[in-house]
């Protein structure tokens, strides 16, 4: 795959020494051009990435339009100054691997294209047809964990694929492939010997279905917090178990540790990658609020709005599940934000 136009022009005065893996280097921008058929988040694209972030740079991946990502490369490249960029086919310009966009080279970094080509809309390669596909559950979950010594993090990544994906995970890392065996005691003590700092880790396995994600553990105030991204693939005509959310939030609030969990259903290959396509909307399923956030708020104005709170959790210390949808209409998104708006009359909605 060859350099975009104009690249070998860029200065070497901006950090030459980011990585010796990144192609293209400018004061803005850092490019990777990677040509293979799937690109995970392997351990050199993690260093890069830190080095970005250090240098205060973006990322820039640049692919074929027939190649695909990971799901922790796609959350890499959801940050901030990142982007996925895609060649189009026979050299004839670049799009975003997430919108569809046009995307120009300016000299020092991968842009959405200005005027006329702006509105022209998507690039004709994202809009093509999907393969058929099957559906991605993907949940937000958030705990705090008291500290203390006997405190061993994972416990919730593990009920999260037991119950749905049919299986614990399998490996762990920092990057891919997750070659660690999944080991909640070794996870511990990395973060452990981390902190104060936060760490983020990835893990991966299957059961009945393949599932992937990632957790940040950090140490707050109040204790330990893990905030974990979990996605479980489903087979074309396959339903998601829906009907199981509600009892995992509730199981979480009963354990005294859950803040939030956000459901979203999309759809999505079966194997957990992506390519540059589009593939349909994602729309919310629930929203689970924790003990604490009831609290704050009260148990009555918990309960009404434009969504019934339905309470779980311990009877004296009532969590909350709100169900939005089957995930299959994205108009619901506009009744998550009235929720949002409900529960906190003060402040913004959470981006999406």
């Amino acid at each position: 795959m060859s350099e975009p136009d104009g690249a070998a022009e860029v200065q070497d005065d901006a950090v030459t020494t980011l990585h010796p893996a990144v192609d293209i280097v400018t004061d803005k921008a850092a490019v990777v051009i990677q040509d293979r058929p799937v690109v995970p988040l392997a351990t050199w694209l993690v260093d890069a990435a830190k080095a970005c972030a250090e240098a205060r740079q973006g990322l820039q991946i640049l692919t074929s339009a027939d190649a695909r990502i990971t799901m922790p490369l796609r959350m890499t490249l959801s940050q901030p100054k990142a982007r996925w960029v895609v060649r189009e086919p026979g050299d004839t310009g670049y799009f975003d691997g997430f919108s569809g966009m046009p995307l120009v080279w300016d000299g020092s970094a991968f842009s959405v294209a200005p005027g006329d080509r702006l509105k022209a809309g998507p690039s004709p390669t994202f809009a093509r047809p999907a393969p058929e596909l099957g559906a991605h559950l993907v949940l937000d979950v958030k705990v705090l964990h008291q500290a203390a010594n006997d405190l061993v993090l994972g416990g919730t990544v593990e009920r999260l694929a037991t119950v749905l994906a049919g299986g614990g995970p399998a490996g762990w890392g920092i990057a891919e492939p997750a070659l660690n065996p999944w080991d909640r005691a070794a996870l511990t003590e990395l973060c452990h010997r981390r902190s104060p700092k936060s760490t983020w880790v990835m893990f991966t396995g299957a059961g009945e279905r393949r599932f992937i994600g990632g957790q940040t553990v950090s140490r707050v105030t109040s204790g330990v917090k893990e905030e974990i991204s979990f996605v479980v693939g489903h087979e074309p005509g396959e339903e998601p178990p829906l009907d199981l959310l509600p009892r995992l939030a509730a199981e979480f609030a009963e354990a005294g540790t859950l803040l939030s969990m956000t459901v979203q259903r999309t759809a999505g290959r079966p194997d957990l990658t992506y390519s540059p396509r589009w593939c349909g909307a994602p729309a919310p399923v629930g929203l689970a609020i924790g003990t604490e956030a009831v609290r704050e708020i009260g148990l009555e104005h918990a309960q009404a709005g434009p969504v019934a709170g339905k309470p779980i959790g311990p009877g004296r210390a009532r969590a909350m599940w709100y169900p939005l949808g089957d995930g299959l209409d994205p108009a619901a998104w506009s009744l998550f934000s009235d929720l949002m708006r409900h529960l906190r009359p003060e402040g913004p909605a959470p981006r999406r």
